[in-house]
């Protein structure tokens, strides 16, 4: 008996380190992943053959906190499956914790394409920001653009490899532009503008540019995606879907004098409705922060969907499912794809697909057109 007990001790000893040492393609194969994305990406039938409207596929995922093995692991499956995914987006807090902490997208191979969003932790130097609430962001925006959008290497900057649009005055030091982390980045086979916001620094300059890359992307009848690392947490009820617990609810926090460093400021929404009113197309927001997935309408600008994605790091004490690593749940994150021949918004997860209350978190479909949900599941 204890001879068995030992067996079957260091089986279960050796299978564990076998699945500590599996690549995310073990996990996801490619006769799961491919048709599930053929599927996303299937233009309605009878769609006129337009180079210029194919679908649009984004990995999404936020919140590494400098968990180089999963940003490697991101790597490796968006090159698996490059030919249907057109780019991968991080949406804030690359580093542990403080900016001064190592910028894993400089290190890790093949990670310094992925566009990046300016998180909370990548804004601080020396302290948190409950530790000194006068000077939350002690960072400057010289700071933060040098860390994310130029790297290790000042000769080859890191945005030189994302092919964005940044402002016209990010270099120009008399610009209130300068040193901008915000910026846009246009599909032209999907007619898609992507526009990623600094929400840490978010100004009355970044609003102005907001809008006028809104005025431009709806004179050339793009479809808009924004994407900020803080969402609108203010009251937002989840919509009835696994990717948010049941009579889920986000708040944002209770001093008023620290709100705004919270939570996306009212003004960037106000413009989205402003685009929307004139006949602009708005798909979604994509975001992170708050380390587990939410889907819900923004309150008081109730045409506008957010969609919040799990921590894409390693799990700890703030999250509400198991993430153990060597599991299929130590992957985190979606594959978003917007279908504009159905006007369909389609997210798809990979790894964790289970969440708090046990409900799947598996598929979400949603008309951005009608705004209603098709199919969660």
């Amino acid at each position: 008996m204890t001879e068995k007990l030992i067996v079957l001790t260091t089986m279960l000893a050796m299978s564990t380190a076998m699945l500590a040492q599996s690549g995310i393609t073990d996990f996801h194969k490619d006769n799961e992943v491919v048709p599930m994305l053929l599927s996303a990406r299937k233009e309605r039938a009878g769609a006129p053959k337009d180079a210029d409207n194919k679908p649009l596929t984004l990995l999404h995922f936020s919140d590494l906190h400098g968990c180089a093995e999963n940003l490697q692991r991101i790597v490796d499956f968006s090159q698996a499956y490059k030919d249907y995914i057109d780019d991968v987006i991080h949406t804030g807090d690359g580093v542990i914790c403080y900016l001064d902490d190592p910028n894993e997208f400089c290190k890790v191979s093949g990670a310094d394409r992925i566009l990046n969003t300016v998180g909370n932790h990548d804004c601080w130097k020396g302290h948190l920001v409950w530790a000194q609430t006068d000077k939350p962001y002690d960072a400057t925006k010289e700071d933060v653009y040098n860390m994310l959008f130029v790297g290790d290497d000042p000769s080859s900057p890191l945005v030189d490899k994302w092919n964005v649009t940044q402002p016209s005055g990010v270099k120009d030091k008399k610009s209130p532009d300068y040193f901008a982390c915000y910026y846009y980045k246009d599909y032209p086979h999907s007619r898609i503008r992507l526009i990623v916001l600094d929400c840490i620094h978010y100004d009355e300059a970044q609003n102005r540019w907001f809008e006028d890359c809104l005025g431009d992307a709806a004179g050339k009848g793009l479809t808009v995606i924004g994407v900020t690392h803080f969402p609108a947490q203010n009251g937002n009820t989840a919509l009835d879907s696994g990717f948010a617990p049941i009579g889920g609810k986000l708040s944002g926090v209770e001093n008023p004098n620290v709100v705004q460093f919270e939570a996306m400021p009212d003004a960037a929404f106000a413009a989205v409705d402003r685009f929307i009113d004139k006949d602009g197309v708005f798909v979604c927001w994509l975001s992170g922060h708050t380390h587990s997935d939410f889907i819900s309408t923004v309150d008081g600008h109730e045409r506008q969907l957010q969609i919040i994605v799990d921590k894409g790091g390693s799990g700890d004490a703030y999250m509400s499912e198991d993430r153990s690593v060597g599991t299929i749940n130590q992957d985190a994150f979606n594959l978003t794809t917007v279908n504009t021949t159905k006007s369909l918004l389609i997210i798809n997860r990979i790894g964790c697909t289970t969440g708090p209350d046990m409900r799947s978190k598996k598929l979400f479909v949603y008309d951005y057109k009608s705004r209603k949900i098709v199919t969660s599941e």
